[in-house]
């Protein structure tokens, strides 16, 4: 089957990345495996319990991310934790919201951070879209958050549907981030915007920098032949990597909004560049006079010409 996930894939050739090998830890049932398989497929797949350790490879922006994603068990903390951790580059903790093993979790927590003090964190508080999930003010000051904030490495502390997708992004752009160096915080060059109508079946290009109109000719061919594919969700986020560029794909029944950024930039704020185009494509304008050229002329008007030119 072609899915939107191969369009860029088939077009573009891979290129290498840096290798980070990361630990996925918290206790069992926190989402470390949903999250881990929402990196490799920008979507939710239900999962059983990990066993043990899984290993997989993941690349993300500029990053080749090898993750170990550690089963949470107090017989795999001890007997596994210690020696990923201490041969990680970065530590991502995830904690269930909704899980009453509070105590518990914050032990596992700081047990662990102290095994390797030098790497960044990423606390993750996950399943935030269940009914019974704790605030976060409460989960920062029950585990005492701020006391690891307050050390030298840097710690992020994000709250996430690993399920929905809320702030999933945002918690990676900043692993991401941090591990590549200040430069590349939030930046985002977009070369190619495309829109799609799924219920006329239009599509509409512009593009920003030398991309071939061979290349646009092929992504629109792999585009309208996976319209079956785009149509089966009312909403969600996607994003596909290949060669040097990324490809967002944020969607809103009808309107299917794409953009091609660099491999280094920014997925969230290629986001939120997608949402506030989305608006502005269906209010005044009726899709059925719209072309390129307005999308050209949305993206002038809303976005300062530094995100989208040429780099």
């Amino acid at each position: 089957m072609i899915t939107v996930s191969s369009i860029l894939r088939r077009i573009f050739h891979a290129k290498e990345s840096e290798k980070y090998e990361i630990a996925i830890i918290g206790l069992d049932g926190a989402g470390k495996t949903t999250i881990v398989n929402r990196l490799l497929r920008s979507e939710f797949i239900p999962t059983t319990r990990t066993l043990g350790v899984n290993y997989r490879t993941v690349r993300y922006r500029q990053i080749e991310f090898n993750l170990v994603d550690l089963g949470g068990q107090q017989i795999y903390r001890n007997l596994l934790w210690h020696d990923s951790i201490k041969k990680a580059s970065a530590i991502v903790f995830v904690l269930d919201s909704a899980d009453i093993r509070i105590s518990e979790a914050s032990e596992a927590f700081w047990n662990s951070i102290q095994q390797n003090d030098k790497v960044p964190v990423l606390f993750i508080a996950n399943k935030i879209d269940l009914p019974g999930s704790r605030s976060f003010d409460l989960i920062v000051k029950d585990l005492d958050l701020p006391r690891a904030a307050r050390s030298a490495r840097p710690v992020g502390l994000f709250r996430i549907s690993a399920k929905t997708g809320e702030n999933f992004y945002d918690a990676f752009d900043w692993l991401a981030d941090v591990i590549a160096g200040e430069e590349s915080r939030f930046k985002c060059k977009v070369r190619v915007v495309i829109l799609i109508d799924l219920e006329t079946n239009q599509i509409y290009t512009t593009k920003f920098t030398n991309i071939s109109t061979t290349v646009l000719d092929q992504l629109n061919k792999g585009i309208n032949e996976t319209m079956s594919e785009l149509n089966k969700e009312s909403t969600g986020m996607e994003v596909l990597t290949a060669s040097d560029l990324q490809l967002v794909v944020v969607k809103n029944h009808p309107l299917v909004i794409g953009l091609i950024i660099g491999y280094s930039d920014s997925v969230v704020r290629a986001k939120l560049i997608a949402e506030r185009l989305m608006k502005t494509s269906t209010s005044p304008i009726e899709m059925d006079q719209f072309d390129s050229r307005i999308l050209l002329k949305l993206m002038q008007k809303q976005w300062p010409l530094d995100i989208y030119k040429s780099p």
